[in-house]
């Protein structure tokens, strides 16, 4: 027997006899795999039944940056880049030997083959991809032309014997991230330009800048610092954060987002756009790993940072002709000329940085930014009065395990004052003096709440450790101890609990998927049966969506710029069939989209029904189409029902009208239904939809949807 983390046992052995009874049935079938997962609802780890190259397919599909290739501007520059490097090269009376190193599927690589390099070595450590390239290359017709090496660039060798007869003098590489250092690009620069590069060689790109901005906004302090939170009624403080929060560094992961997508007016510049770091990929001035820098700036407005913006531009050309930005929208150099519009990247993104402490600086004042980098990442901080010359800034580390328990976005969910109003208005209508409340979800400060409402005893269960150290710092904060219990095995509760009130929100660290928090409703009904609950209810919810960008994830390449690359597509999508689920989840503010219908529901659950894993529960329906557009993707929440009254929606946060953007919270991830067949749809359409969900059969929700003319 297995057990689970806290739950009932797995019976394994059953499932390899099954298997191997199986096997003797069909002794030409591949024998399957067993992996271990998590069981969101139960909580449990359980063992599945999976395809023999199960990782191999996972390892490819995850390898499917099809957005970043989707990128025709990237494309067109690299290209366009290839063909004055390579001219160069000729002009100067030399031949061009071209290293693309990390090649993918071979595009850059094409590129210099068609520009007319004279010779060409391309590398991928990605055995799969290699396997690809070189098919896609010799498809396309360059396999007399381009050698590729199996291998990371950093473990290549030159001469007689080696993986390159004699040094490349053109690089041409994207090794880059929304960091721009953060895939080690410095690393496999410095070792390209001293191992495998003559010594005036032409690098594309050939330097890189990292811009930053100061600013102040409230969406940014919600997603680093916790806010008190009041009574909705008197204002009253109900508990207050321990005050490490709010001065505590945070975690040296980058938050990257799409800042073109952030209201502008949810944050103020502080300081004008400044230019940081500057990065020379050509080797004429020594790649630093380790570097601190300071600029001085003068204050735009009176106000107290929030963070810092920061995003990179590249040149890709010899002559700086050439420039590639990352800019978000406000200080991109294609629209300062008027143009809306800014080539969308997921691939490469804008990030946050939160700066330690707090200080607050006056219009016009003499502001100092500290910058800092090591190899793959960036921290900030900010200081007033005068220079002292440049002082090294430790990278943040969190200290008071909030930032290491929750996700930013939990942060913000957290500080939400609506979301908190909702639920607090409806506690205080069930809570009594003599209320013993039981509340089951991951870091749940409305939970504690309870206390401070006047619950005779509050009992938690927070089985992630690192939430339950924050926790107990709010309990010591807010001198809770006497009336809250925290529990972080649900073996030592009793086996039928008994109080007053079963409370959630519901949250749990380990959740993906919207519905992966009914967990909230499993364990109040199994540990709390016949117990008042709240939410007493959740709905599942979903819209057809024409959305302006995301849908190229996952949308097949064919032709990239000239060049055949049906097999990779090919090969994508049959790894994607076998170890991917066809729902993901996304935060959809991020990506633009309009509704083409109403919202529809597809699964209501009433949490005062006994939640039965061993029932199949089969949903269907049709919707109306009601708005014409091109439907790529379904978009899919969930509402949860505090009462008949109050709801509150992981979903959208204005009504949907069919045919207008969707405005989407900003602190949780929807789920995405991207379709296979992008279909064109017109109000004679209708889309047919059904949802089957059994705990103990699929441990999943399994969706279909399909689009018709009626």
């Amino acid at each position: 027997m297995f057990w689970g983390s806290h739950m009932a046992p797995v019976n394994l052995t059953s499932i390899i006899t099954k298997c191997i009874l199986n096997r003797l049935r069909n002794p030409f079938r591949k024998m399957s795999i067993f992996i271990q997962s998590f069981d969101p609802i139960t909580g449990c780890a359980i063992w599945e039944e999976k395809d023999p190259d199960y990782d191999y397919h996972q390892e490819v599909a995850r390898s499917a940056f099809a957005d970043m290739l989707h990128d025709h501007e990237r494309n067109q520059k690299y290209y366009d880049a290839l063909k004055i490097a390579i001219e160069k090269k000729h002009n100067m009376g030399e031949k061009a030997h071209v290293l693309d190193i990390g090649t993918g599927t071979g595009l850059l690589s094409m590129m210099a083959a068609r520009c007319g390099a004279d010779s060409i070595t391309a590398c991928e450590a990605f055995k799969p991809m290699a396997k690809c390239a070189l098919e896609i290359i010799k498809h396309n017709g360059f396999a007399s032309q381009i050698i590729l090496i199996k291998k990371r660039s950093t473990e290549m060798t030159v001469g007689a014997d080696g993986d390159m007869k004699h040094r490349a003098n053109i690089l041409v590489t994207e090794v880059f991230d929304t960091e721009l250092i953060g895939e080690g690009a410095l690393q496999t620069f410095r070792h390209a330009q001293e191992h495998l590069l003559e010594k005036d060689s032409i690098v594309i790109p050939t330097r890189g800048t990292v811009y930053v901005q100061i600013v102040e906004s409230h969406l940014v302090d919600s997603w680093h610092k916790l806010l008190p939170l009041r009574d909705p009624e008197t204002s009253k403080i109900l508990l207050s954060p321990p005050g490490g929060v709010q001065t505590c560094p945070g975690s040296l992961a980058v938050h990257d987002l799409q800042l073109s997508q952030i209201p502008r007016d949810s944050f103020t510049k502080l300081s004008p756009v400044l230019p940081l770091f500057h990065f020379d990929w050509t080797g004429k001035t020594p790649l630093v790993f380790n570097e601190t820098k300071e600029l001085v700036f003068r204050a735009n407005s009176r106000g107290r940072p929030s963070g810092v913006f920061m995003w990179w531009n590249i040149v890709m050309d010899i002559n700086e002709e050439i420039l590639l930005s990352c800019s978000p929208v406000w200080e991109h150099p294609d629209t300062l000329g008027g143009a809306e519009e800014i080539p969308w990247r997921d691939h490469w993104m804008q990030a946050v940085y939160y700066l330690p402490g707090e200080v607050e600086i006056e219009e016009n004042e003499e502001v100092r930014l500290i910058g800092c980098h090591d190899e793959y990442s960036f921290w900030f901080k900010l200081l007033q009065g005068e220079s002292n010359g440049v002082r090294e800034v430790k990278p943040p580390a969190c200290e008071c395990s909030v930032h290491l328990a929750y996700p930013r976005s939990r942060l913000g969910q957290m500080n939400n004052e609506k979301r908190s109003e909702k639920y607090l208005k409806v506690m205080k209508r069930c809570i009594t003096p003599q209320t013993r409340c039981f509340c089951f979800s991951d870091g749940s400060l409305l939970g504690l709440a309870a206390a401070t409402l006047g619950a005779r005893e509050v009992v938690i269960l927070e089985t992630n450790h690192l939430s339950r150290r924050a926790l107990d710092g709010f309990v010591e904060a807010n001198d809770l101890s006497g009336r809250v219990r925290i529990f972080q095995d649900i073996q030592q509760l009793p086996k039928a609990v008994r109080g007053d009130l079963v409370f959630g929100e519901p949250y749990y660290v380990n959740s993906i998927f919207p519905w992966d928090n009914l967990r909230f409703w499993y364990l109040g009904s199994h540990w709390a049966p016949g117990v008042r609950i709240l939410p007493g209810g959740a709905t599942i919810r979903g819209v057809p969506v024409e959305f302006k960008d995301l849908h190229k994830i996952r949308a097949p390449l064919g032709v990239c710029e000239g060049f055949d690359l049906g097999i990779f597509d090919d090969l994508v999508m049959a790894a994607s069939e076998i170890s991917d689920n066809p729902v993901e989840v996304h935060p959809l503010w991020e990506y633009p989209g309009k509704a083409l219908s109403s919202p529809f529901d597809l699964a209501h659950f009433d949490f005062n029904e006994r939640f039965d894993e061993n029932h199949e529960q089969n949903f269907r329906g049709t919707v109306p189409i009601a708005q014409c557009g091109s439907c790529n993707g379904i978009a899919l929440w969930i509402d949860w029902h505090l009462d008949p009254e109050t709801t509150v929606s992981t979903g959208p946060t204005t009504e949907i009208t069919p045919g207008e953007r969707i405005s989407w919270d900003v602190n949780t991830r929807q789920a995405v239904f991207l379709l296979r067949k992008i279909e064109a749809v017109t109000s004679s359409h209708v889309l047919t939809w059904s949802l089957k969900y059994q705990l103990k059969k699929d441990r999943n929700f399994v969706f279909s949807f399909t689009l018709e003319p009626q």
